[in-house]
């Protein structure tokens, strides 16, 4: 695909991404110039009141409307895009509940260590149904994915503002991980890869052989930890992890692993519908290039 192809698809991508936000929108006044007080567009108006509604939800303040203020005066425009697109656009769709959004949205600020931000979205996590162990496992499962420097930042962030809601370490602190034997994160490790695969009775053997000649001993630190001991963790589902690594890996712009979780995030029982709310909150939160890598991915295979 020449340049000019590319730069013409993108934008087709990027358009239907935009439009799929307001594809819930029928019941709006027909005129969008419709006003209230006779300066504000209806259908804006409206975005306003879901963007009001989300920032009270992710915030517990009863008074939204001083927050979007302070954005706005802090922030211009930015803010009131933060408010109108990322809140009344995105995150008030009804495809992605809350709690699911908010676990793809700290999955891809731990990935891209925009730690500042969790001091929205990790008090947001709690309030929009996530459990303090959830909000944790999520930046566990980040060191196999975005790596350890980023998932131990997250983390410590992470435990900061958990400890100021209450949610902070017993007085011994917080305990390991299980102990298991290479054998036993081997076995563990080849069934995690074959829910993923969709062989649900693999080798353990076969699989290492499989990976090894590709990876070399990669494959084998793939297996034995990626799979036989974080994914295989029972504080998170396998749906959630799903969820939480292709969010990384679109994040990230790492189409090849897309190809392989993408697929596997079906079979964990994402739904098409889920994985392109998805990247419709990447657009928000990663930008559209990478959200429109995404969305090609996805669509690639669910056709």
């Amino acid at each position: 695909m020449n340049n000019f192809k590319r730069f013409i698809f993108s934008s087709i991508c990027v358009l239907s991404l935009v439009s799929s936000c307001y594809a819930g929108d029928a019941a709006l006044p027909s005129s969008n110039v419709a006003k209230d007080s006779g300066t504000t567009p209806a259908d804006h108006v409206l975005r306003r009141q879901r963007g009001l509604d989300v920032l009270g939800t992710l915030t517990a303040t009863d008074n939204p409307q001083k927050l979007a203020n302070t954005l706005e005066r802090e922030y211009g425009a930015l803010g009131s895009f933060a408010v109108d697109f990322v809140m009344g656009d995105i995150w008030s769709r009804e495809q992605l509940s809350r709690r699911d959004r908010n676990l793809i949205v700290l999955a891809m600020l731990g990935a891209l260590h925009q730690t500042n931000q969790l001091a929205y979205y990790v008090p947001g996590g709690l309030n929009h149904g996530l459990s303090a162990v959830e909000i944790r496992e999520i930046m566990t499962h980040l060191a196999a994915y975005a790596g350890f420097p980023r998932a131990l930042d997250a983390m410590a962030e992470t435990n900061r503002i958990l400890a100021e809601l209450g949610h902070g370490p017993g007085p011994g602190g917080f305990t390991g991980s299980e102990r298991f034997s290479n054998a036993e994160r081997r076995a563990r490790g080849a069934e995690v890869m074959g829910r993923l695969s969709g062989n649900d009775a693999p080798n353990p053997d076969e699989v290492l052989a499989a990976m090894a000649g590709k990876l070399g001993p990669l494959g084998e630190y793939g297996i034995d930890f990626a799979f036989g001991e974080v994914w295989a963790r029972p504080q998170l589902s396998r749906r959630d992890r799903s969820l939480l690594v292709v969010s990384v890996l679109t994040a990230l712009g790492r189409g090849d692993e897309l190809d392989i979780h993408v697929p596997a995030a079906l079979r964990h029982g994402v739904t098409t519908v889920e994985l392109q709310e998805l990247m419709l909150t990447a657009f928000a939160y990663a930008g559209a290039p990478l959200a429109v890598e995404g969305m090609r991915k996805v669509m690639v295979h669910v056709q």
